[in-house]
């Protein structure tokens, strides 16, 4: 695959989780790829997966809630003055809890982390997906947000306002030729079963539940998303949000195949 060929793109979270899937797609297809990541060792061990397979990756340490970090990112990223592909997956994932009990460290690392992060790297690439005059950014949102997920207040409150946000950026940025998309995702993670820990029984019982009875391998489901978003294939898509979650945010989730009468299944 080559449709990302020559393309140059920076992938925020890129060394484990979604993003990872995310910068080895992109590779795949052809892209130069900057993981942005706190963990070097994740990092440092995804360009050698992406290396091995062909592709081409560098790693770029940075704290994505230090805009300074987000600077010498951004720069070491930009390839003859351009950034093509920007994703931002990084995020910050609160242990569950009642809205009561939200510290404002969770609040303020949700924040960082999300919405805050996203922003700094948009406008900081600004000038380099400017430069492209094709460029394409995705960024994360999230189906808790839409609805209202009990006990993800910082992290629901982050994800809309990156939704927000993706919806204002790409009104403003159209003339340049920037699109500017979300992807929803619906994906079970070690490093989500990292952050959410007790919980995590709790929300593989949420996936069992879905439509599709259960969250989407990143690799093959999540990841070829993002490079579809990345691609000239969507070349007229902009301002949207692509829902890769086997139906959680868009369809019910309950389950009438057990219920007497006329929900009963046939």
């Amino acid at each position: 695959m080559s449709r990302l060929e020559n393309r140059i793109a920076l992938v925020t979270g890129g060394a484990q989780g979604l993003g990872r899937a995310v910068a080895r797609r992109l590779a795949a297809e052809g892209a130069r790829v900057t993981i942005v990541d706190l963990n070097d060792d994740k990092g440092r061990e995804c360009v050698d997966l992406i290396e091995a397979d062909g592709g081409t990756a560098a790693f770029a340490r940075a704290n994505v809630a230090k805009r300074e970090d987000i600077s010498s990112a951004v720069e070491a990223a930009t390839v003859d003055g351009r950034i093509d592909i920007l994703v931002n997956a990084a995020q910050y994932f609160a242990m569950p809890k009642a809205l009561e009990l939200v510290s404002d460290k969770d609040w303020e690392l949700s924040e960082a982390t999300g919405p805050k992060a996203s922003f700094r790297f948009m406008q900081t690439a600004y000038p380099a997906l400017k430069a492209s005059g094709s460029a394409s950014v995705i960024n994360f949102v999230s189906g808790s947000a839409l609805g209202g997920m009990a006990f993800t207040a910082p992290y629901s409150a982050a994800k809309g306002a990156i939704q927000a946000l993706t919806k204002v950026a790409a009104n403003e940025w159209a003339r340049h030729g920037i699109r500017v998309n979300a992807i929803c995702p619906f994906a079970l993670t070690d490093v989500q079963r990292d952050m959410i820990g007790t919980e995590w029984d709790n929300y593989t019982r949420t996936a069992a539940a879905s439509p599709m009875k259960r969250g989407a391998d990143p690799d093959s489901e999540i990841a070829p998303a993002v490079a579809f978003l990345a691609s000239t294939d969507a070349a007229f898509v902009t301002g949207t949000v692509l829902h890769v979650d086997g139906g959680m945010t868009e369809l019910s989730t309950v389950d009438y195949s057990e219920s007497p009468g006329v929900f009963r299944a046939t």
